[in-house]
């Protein structure tokens, strides 16, 4: 069963960095190309303006940093603190998706928001709004796994945390200090 649930947590992580990564990326590139007069009133010449993801739908972009980091947050935690990354994971996805949505819903005044409200010849775009909305929901869905089942997934080793009976009192620490501030060695017996 440890088998199972180690394959199911190394394919939630890869997923989850997948599509976080494809967010972050997404929203990097350019969404629209817009051509636009150099002079108001006139149709030539013109200049492009290239807008990317973030230009247009700030908080997906912001969202798909929160996606990668939550990558982090899921090998990082166990138990309840993982399942909390996993509802951030879930919300940053969803975040990711919407704006992605929101910008094909919204296109042409998203855009002459970016311009603020400067004439417009011509507008191409590409289907990278398309890559945010699908990682988006990939994060959603790793998300709600990593919220539902990650508490029963494989944890850090706990054999680098610090072991209460086996440290050091602060005043031992603090004799050892002082001795290595006098130059002699606090470990010889």
């Amino acid at each position: 069963m440890t088998g199972t649930r180690g394959r199911e947590y190394g394919l939630t992580l890869l997923v989850m960095a997948v599509a976080a990564l494809g967010i972050v990326v997404a929203y990097r590139s350019t969404w629209i190309t817009a051509a636009v007069p150099v002079f108001s009133g006139t149709t030539a010449p013109t200049t492009s303006e290239r807008f990317s993801g973030t230009n247009l739908v700030g908080f997906g972009g912001a969202a798909g940093w929160v996606c990668l980091a939550a990558v982090g947050g899921v090998v990082a935690t166990r138990s309840w603190g993982r399942s909390f990354v996993g509802a951030i994971a879930f919300l940053a996805g969803a975040a990711a998706g919407v704006g992605a949505l929101t910008f094909w819903l919204s296109k042409q005044s998203l855009i002459a928001a970016a311009l603020q409200g400067g004439e417009v010849i011509s507008v191409e775009g590409n289907l990278w709004w398309v890559i945010a909305c699908v990682g988006g929901l990939g994060v959603m869905v790793t998300g709600a796994l990593t919220l539902l089942r990650g508490r029963s997934w494989p944890a850090l080793g706990r054999k680098y945390e610090r072991n209460a009976q086996a440290s050091a009192s602060p005043s031992s620490a603090t004799e050892m200090w002082d001795a290595l501030n006098r130059g002699e060695d606090p470990t010889r017996d």
